[in-house]
């Protein structure tokens, strides 16, 4: 009586779950050969995909008009409009023009203004990424926080939310004074922040514009347009060197990759912006399209307690565009089996990222799986 039972009571229990052990993944890196500055310091990376090389120290040092980019991106995260025409205006009073005497007076770059002047904040970010108004960044900052030091401590606490710890912004918005400062690295994300707001990256690809009382301003960026270049921003001062901070299309497979670059500390200007091209190309041909996993390629194998076995296999191809000197290594997902399953079935996935690019599989069981006998069932001790 008590076997019969135990039998029935066996019968009518769940089945136990089937084991699963994932093959070992490997990947392949291959070996990544740069043209670096001679001198200066460095980074290289793409929109989406990070930092990806760096070069010499990443230390904190002044990164001169490249600070007007945090000046930018926190009046515009202040005051968001989606064209020139959704601009709003700015009147130009003493202080502003004040402001321009003491660049001027000092030698910085600047954008001429008057008293009762109107000008749209479209216009003014112009000024600040073509020509590098010092003024005008100045003038922004201000007018949008109500002082400098409200200026300094939103703009640093943006920085701080958007992961940039070693980037701060200090005495003013226009990167003249050597407090202001970051690493080639966390100038490679702050690019890639740029580029992804459309005010940023419709200006600073402009060659020139036509602002009011000045009249025609150029963009100091002299690669612009070539090999590809769009941007972004370029910055000299004793204190901080050379620096240029630059972005750049290529396309892979017919998928377009915006590359950015961060030079700093060279001994001119000039030298900052030689130096980026021959890095750019250099970095170019190490995107490429990547195939880490192939159809049919077995990534586990399901073994049930009542010893029945099939191997586990990607559904698809699984193409991306990647960085060859950064491992793809796929993330199995696996559910649970507890049951019989047809060949075929979806029994997890496998992804793989390259940046904040991820791509799929299915991943699916290459033979059946059925369930167990009911002699098992009644005798199983599990």
């Amino acid at each position: 009586m008590m076997l019969a039972i135990g039998a029935l009571f066996n019968l009518a229990r769940p089945l136990p779950h089937a084991d699963a052990s994932i093959v070992a993944m490997t990947s392949q890196v291959n070996s990544v050969r740069l043209t670096w500055p001679a001198q200066g310091y460095a980074a290289i990376g793409a929109k989406g995909y990070g930092v990806l090389e760096t070069h010499g120290s990443q230390a904190q040092r002044p990164m001169a008009s490249i600070s007007k980019i945090v000046t930018v991106l926190a009046v515009l995260e202040k005051h968001p409009f989606k064209s020139a025409k959704s601009s709003p205006m700015l009147t130009m009073t003493a202080a502003d023009v004040a402001l321009f005497n003491k660049y001027y007076g000092m030698g910085g770059s600047y954008a001429k203004v008057e008293v009762g002047e109107k000008i749209s904040l479209y216009q003014v970010l112009q000024a600040i990424l073509l020509p590098s108004a010092n003024n005008m960044a100045d003038s922004a900052a201000i007018w949008s926080f109500g002082s400098m030091e409200k200026y300094h401590a939103y703009a640093n606490q943006m920085l701080s939310r958007m992961g940039l710890k070693q980037t701060i912004v200090a005495t003013d918005a226009s990167g003249f004074a050597p407090d202001s400062k970051s690493t080639p690295s966390e100038l490679v994300r702050l690019g890639e922040l740029a580029m992804s707001n459309p005010i940023i990256a419709q200006i600073v690809v402009q060659p020139s514009a036509t602002i009011p009382v000045h009249g025609v301003i150029y963009s100091a960026n002299s690669r612009l347009g070539f090999n590809g270049i769009i941007g972004i921003k370029t910055g000299l001062t004793d204190e901080a060197g050379g620096c240029f901070l630059f972005a750049a299309n290529h396309e892979v497979k017919g998928k377009k990759i915006m590359l950015i670059g961060a030079v700093m500390g060279e001994p001119t200007l000039r030298a900052a912006l030689a130096d980026s091209e021959p890095l750019l190309n250099s970095a170019k041909p190490h995107f490429g399209a990547k195939t880490p996993i192939e159809a049919g390629e077995v990534f586990a194998t399901i073994t049930t307690p009542w010893q029945e076995a099939a191997e586990v296999v990607a559904q698809k191809d699984v193409s991306l565009i990647a960085w060859n000197g950064k491992p793809i290594t796929p993330n199995i997902e696996l559910h649970k089996i507890n049951g019989s399953k047809p060949a075929g079935a979806t029994v997890g996935a496998a992804l793989v990222s390259s940046g904040n690019h991820t791509t799929s599989t299915p991943l699916v069981l290459k033979e059946a799986i059925t369930g167990p006998s009911w002699q098992w069932r009644v005798k199983r001790i599990n």
